[in-house]
């Protein structure tokens, strides 16, 4: 049986983006950032390892989206902590995507706008840089794709399976990223028609059933670890907070005094909320006092709030690819990788989706993709703009760009442009800012990405690198430079045999972050290598004053206080690092053998020095 070019362009579409996906993981697995991952991806693998060994309930309401850490969690415990499997799984997810795209994209303005939308999913670098790094986002633009064609289905069959599974990719979307729930009603307020009786009963209500069931499992989850009704996320007032306050700058920025460490977020934001209630909250109290506080905001500067949702939106339809957890900029730019071919970029994706939407039909499958387009964007607007979050928006934009180079092909082709002069006019605009400089300091991102290597280098053994990496980010910008890339640079100078500038390292951090408790832990643990064990423990006792939650910073100190004969502050210094780390055989014995001593009421520095306390 002959098959028809129709029929070729479906597979051809996934070999050319499995190819192009798997041919940079496999560069990527060479390069060192896998061996450190990075903010989210570092939490997802954590909490994953923890489902695979049978935590399946959290001890509090989901604070992160759920779906991706137990997918993980159940391929760790099938076939053992193994990231690189899971990064392949992604890989064939997103070639799938792409598919997806190019259906989209042939149901919405023809089987030629479909293979261009099929071909720049393949090429799209931000696609094949996020399928071979641990996250959420391949997932999340996998199941926008796959909504958006199910819709499309439903609302050509009228069955009520078809919304019915609609709403259930819908719901599994939304684990993965909760704001997604705004693509059901979009979709639905689409396919509205006159008789609206029959399609509450044919439409509405299967594919509500459809949403609910998937998301169910979170909340009774979620009921279940804190006796508080929480949908999916609890997070979610916390994060309005953060692109809604007096600090806000459209992207990721943390006020003075909160940490970006995923595992302090969520513990932090209830402490501060608790503190000022005045009593213990629930995560959804958490939720609605960081909610209330982001209003507050806008109610008291809607000129200012005003200003910053323009900025979002211009951050959202820039080329720059905001990074968060990752910088595909950098990485293309530094490392001999698929990511520096000429592949597509948001320059071209947004410029020609900017075009396609003004050749949508608001009642043909084109304004399906118009409707869920806008929904996305309008769930985006009121929080963060960054690289990952704007990528599923990509399941609906590329069909549009896809449908905008058809129309330029065919105006082209007919040598006139009077067709497309009107829609060219009207996109303009977006073109514009699409192809704008974008309104960052580029020096300082290419410093923070040279920061971050410097970082992992060193947690790797490679101080020779670390230090080359550090020099090249403070060349480029010193204040690109984080408490993570200076500690790194003392550490790699202490393994170098230069202790004294490592400490200068330290001391020159410490002046520019004077709240750092890792850079403080540092010191203090040089300091005592050093036999400085005065000055050891007063940094120590610095960081864990630093540190809104200490736990590495006893073990040294429990037994440099021994060391010293300081015997009480031993005992409280011990009892902590073992609360920190149960597991801890060695600590466990020497704690047990001074608690055995002080309670025969033997004191004494001197007495510290023998026997199996030594450390």
């Amino acid at each position: 049986m002959k098959l028809s070019p129709r029929r070729l362009r479906a597979p051809l579409v996934f070999l050319a983006a499995f190819a192009l996906r798997a041919a940079f993981l496999l560069q990527w697995l060479r390069l060192p950032y896998l061996g450190a991952l990075n903010s989210d991806a570092w939490s997802y693998d954590r909490w994953a390892m923890a489902i695979a060994r049978g935590g399946l309930v959290r001890s509090a309401a989901f604070s992160q989206s759920p779906l991706y850490p137990y997918l993980l969690g159940g391929g760790y415990r099938l076939f053992g902590h193994h990231v690189a499997g899971a990064l392949w799984l992604q890989v064939l997810a997103d070639s799938l995507t792409c598919v997806l795209a190019m259906r989209l994209g042939e149901r919405a303005f023809g089987e030629r706008a479909g293979l261009w939308t099929g071909l720049l999913a393949a090429f799209y670098r931000p696609l094949i840089f996020a399928a071979a790094v641990p996250g959420k986002e391949t997932l999340a633009v996998l199941a926008a794709a796959a909504l958006a064609l199910l819709a499309l289905r439903a609302a050509e069959s009228g069955r009520r399976r078809d919304y019915f599974l609609a709403g259930l990719a819908c719901g599994l979307g939304a684990l993965l990223r909760t704001n997604m729930l705004l693509l059901l009603p979009a979709a639905l307020l689409w396919a509205w028609p006159r008789r609206r009786a029959a399609f509450w009963k044919s439409a509405v209500l299967p594919s509500a059933l459809g949403c609910a069931l998937a998301v169910l499992p979170a909340a009774l989850h979620n009921w279940a670890a804190s006796r508080d009704f929480v949908l999916i996320t609890s997070n979610g007032g916390y994060t309005f907070y953060l692109g809604n306050n007096p600090c806000a700058t459209g992207t990721l920025a943390y006020p003075p005094g909160f940490s970006s460490n995923p595992l302090l977020e969520e513990s932090q934001s209830a402490a501060f909320a608790e503190k000022a209630e005045g009593r213990q909250l629930k995560p959804s109290e958490v939720s609605r006092f960081w909610l209330r506080r982001g209003l507050a905001f806008i109610s008291a500067e809607p000129a200012r709030w005003a200003v910053l949702t323009l900025k979002k939106l211009w951050l959202f339809w820039n080329r720059y690819e905001i990074p968060d957890n990752y910088d595909v900029q950098f990485v293309a730019g530094n490392f001999r990788t698929v990511l520096g071919w000429p592949l597509a970029s948001f320059a071209l994706a947004g410029s020609l989706g900017a075009l396609g939407l003004f050749f949508c039909r608001p009642r043909g499958p084109s304004g399906l993709l118009l409707f869920l387009f806008l929904a996305y964007l309008a769930s985006l607007l009121p929080f963060l703009i960054e690289d990952r979050y704007r990528l599923p928006a990509l399941a609906f934009l590329l069909p549009l760009a896809g449908g905008g180079l058809e129309a330029l092909i065919t105006a082209a082709g007919r040598r006139s442009v009077s067709g497309i002069r009107r829609q060219c006019l009207y996109a303009a605009p977006l073109v514009f800012v699409c192809l704008s400089p974008p309104p960052f300091d580029l020096k300082f991102a290419e410093g923070a990405g040279w920061g971050r290597l410097a970082a992992i280098y060193a947690s790797e053994g490679r101080p020779r690198e670390a230090l080359e990496a550090f020099r090249r980010a403070a060349g480029l910008d010193p204040e690109s430079l984080n408490q993570s890339a200076v500690y790194a640079a003392a550490v790699s100078l202490a393994e170098l045999g230069d202790p004294e500038g490592a400490l200068k390292m330290y001391g020159a951090g410490l002046a520019a972050i004077p709240g750092s408790a890792l850079l403080a832990e540092g010191r203090g643990e040089l300091l005592l290598r050093l036999g400085r064990k005065a000055e050891g423990v007063k940094e120590l006792e610095r960081a864990v004053r630093l540190d809104p939650e200490p736990g590495e910073e006893f073990r040294p100190l429990f037994y440099a206080c021994l060391g010293q004969g300081l015997e009480k502050k031993a005992l409280d210094y011990g009892r902590r690092a073992l609360s920190f780390d149960p597991g801890d055989a060695a600590l466990a014995r020497d704690l047990a053998a001074l608690e055995l001593r002080a309670a025969r009421g033997r004191k004494g520095g001197r007495s510290a020095a023998g026997g199996p306390l030594r450390r």
